[in-house]
C-alpha cells in the first residue's frame, strides 16, 4: 500500500473507525478479498478490530486493486480541508453527514477521516462534488485558449454532456489510462467550471509479504479541470498534459460550445505581455492603490533572454540571466548585469509576491509566476480575481481588441 494510505490507514484509525462503515467498505470487494469475512465485523468489537487490523497489516499485497482505489479516494478528503469541503457541499445539498452532539463532546466518528468514509458510503454525490471542488482549487498554472468571441454561453445539455465524455474515454484509452470518467459541472457566477474524474497510468509498487517481494499494480484517480469564462470568451485546463491540451480545448469547443475551432485562431495562447515592464526599466513598480486590500506586491524573481532571430523569424533564447531577491529588488538586480531591453535582451518571466490585508488574522499572501504568452501560475484561492485585476491594471493582460473581433468573427 503506498505510503501515503499507510498514514491513512493507521493504528489509530482502525481502533477507532466505525465497523459498520468499514463492513459497508469492504463488503463491495468481498469476491476480491480472498479468506477474510466483511461479516465477521458484526461480531464482538475487540476481536472484530483485530482482525480488521490484521486484513490491513499482514497481507497488504493481497488487498484488491478496487478497495485500495476507493482508499485512495477517501485519502484525499480525510483531512482538515476535505471535511470543509464536504460539509459545504452537503450544507448545499441539504444533507447531514454525521448529526451534530452536546457541546463539549468530542466523537470519533466527527475525525475527517471518518466524515469522508460515512459520506463516501452514504452520500456519494456529496464526496463526488466535494473531490470536484478540491481539483479546482488544486491547479496552479492553468493552460489558457482565448476565442474569437466574448459572451459565449454554454447550454450543457445531457446529449454535450455524453458526446464530450464519449470523446474523452477515448482519448484515455489511447493513452492506457482505463475508461472510467466522471463529468461533474457547476456553475460559479458567470463561469462554468468542469471536473473530469478519470484513471490515471497503471503504476506498479514493490511490497514485502512473508519475506517474499511481489509486485502489485494500482490504478489512482486524476482530475482534470476545464473553466469556461463566458464573458472573457476564456478557457482555462488544468491536470491536462500539455501535449493533449490543444486537443482537449478543441474537444470542448466541439462538443460543448457547438463551436468547433473556436481556439484555433494564431492568437489563441497570446494571453499575457511584460513590455510595460521592459518600457519602464529596472525601477518598475505595481500600481496596486485601486485596491486597498493588497498591502504590499513585489517582484522577487526576473529572467531576461537575450534573443536572435533563428533564421526563420522567429526569436530564440541564446543566453538567460535570472535574479532572485525575496525583498522584492529582483528586477533591479538586473541593472548591474548585461541586460539593456530592447537591445536584444527581453524580459521572460517574473515572479511576483501578493500580500493581502487580513484583519484579526496574518496577512494572506499569494505567489504568482508570469511567463509571456500564455502562462500565469498561482494558486487559485478566494483572491483570484484580484490578482487578474492587479495584472490588467498594470498592463499585463493583453487587450483583445474589439475590431480584431469582428473581423475574426465575420
Amino acid at each position: 500500500m503506498p505510503a501515503n494510505l499507510h498514514r491513512f490507514i493507521n493504528r489509530k484509525f482502525l481502533k477507532t473507525i466505525d465497523l459498520g462503515l468499514m463492513r459497508e467498505l469492504l463488503e463491495r470487494h468481498r469476491s476480491a478479498l480472498g479468506g477474510f469475512d466483511p461479516a465477521d465485523l458484526a461480531g464482538e468489537e475487540g476481536p472484530a478490530r483485530d482482525r480488521l487490523r490484521a486484513l490491513f497489516e499482514a497481507a497488504v499485497a493481497d488487498l484488491p486493486e478496487g478497495l485500495v482505489a476507493d482508499l485512495h479516494r477517501i485519502e484525499e478528503l480525510g483531512g482538515a480541508e476535505g471535511l470543509e469541503l464536504l460539509l459545504q457541499q452537503a450544507r448545499r445539498a441539504g444533507v447531514t453527514l454525521v448529526a451534530a452532539e452536546e457541546e463539549g463532546a468530542a466523537p470519533a466518528r466527527h475525525d475527517p477521516k471518518h466524515v469522508a468514509l460515512r459520506a463516501y458510503l452514504h452520500h456519494p454525490e456529496v464526496f463526488d462534488a466535494a473531490s470536484d471542488m478540491r481539483a479546482l482549487k488544486a491547479p496552479a498554472a492553468l493552460a489558457e485558449f482565448a476565442g474569437p468571441e466574448r459572451h459565449v454561453g454554454v447550454d450543457l445539455t445531457e446529449r454535450r454532456r455524453e458526446a464530450f465524455l464519449d470523446r474523452f474515454r477515448e482519448i484515455l484509452r489511447a493513452e492506457l489510462r482505463g475508461e472510467y470518467c466522471r463529468l461533474g459541472a457547476y456553475q460559479d457566477g458567470d463561469d462554468i467550471d468542469l471536473v473530469v474524474s478519470h484513471g490515471a497510468p497503471v503504476s506498479t509498487l514493490p511490497v514485502v509479504e512473508d519475506d517474499d517481494e511481489r509486485v502489485i499494480s494500482l490504478r489512482a484517480v486524476r482530475y482534470a479541470v476545464l473553466r469556461w469564462s463566458e464573458g472573457a470568451g476564456l478557457l482555462r485546463l488544468g491536470g491536462v498534459p500539455r501535449a493533449r491540451q490543444a486537443e482537449i480545448a478543441e474537444l470542448f469547443a466541439a462538443t460543448v460550445l457547438g463551436r468547433p475551432g473556436f481556439f484555433s485562431g494564431p492568437d489563441a495562447r497570446e494571453l499575457y505581455t511584460l513590455e510595460p515592464i521592459e518600457r519602464a526599466g529596472f525601477d518598475f513598480a505595481f500600481a496596486h492603490a485601486f485596491d486597498p486590500g493588497i498591502d504590499e506586491v513585489r517582484i522577487v524573481a526576473a529572467s531576461a533572454d537575450l534573443v536572435s532571430d533563428d533564421g526563420s523569424g522567429r526569436l530564440m533564447p541564446e543566453r538567460t540571466l535570472r535574479s532572485i531577491d525575496a525583498s522584492g529588488a529582483a528586477l533591479a538586480g538586473l541593472r548591474e548585469t548585461p541586460v539593456r531591453f530592447g537591445r536584444g535582451w527581453r524580459l521572460g518571466e517574473i515572479t511576483v509576491r501578493v500580500r493581502f490585508r487580513d484583519p484579526g488574522a496574518r496577512p494572506a499572501q499569494v505567489t504568482l509566476r508570469l511567463k509571456p504568452p500564455g502562462t500565469a501560475a498561482f494558486r487559485r484561492t478566494r483572491f483570484e480575481a484580484r490578482i487578474m485585476t492587479l495584472l490588467e491594471r498594470n498592463g499585463l493582460v493583453l487587450d483583445r481588441d474589439d475590431t480584431r473581433v469582428l473581423d475574426a468573427a465575420e
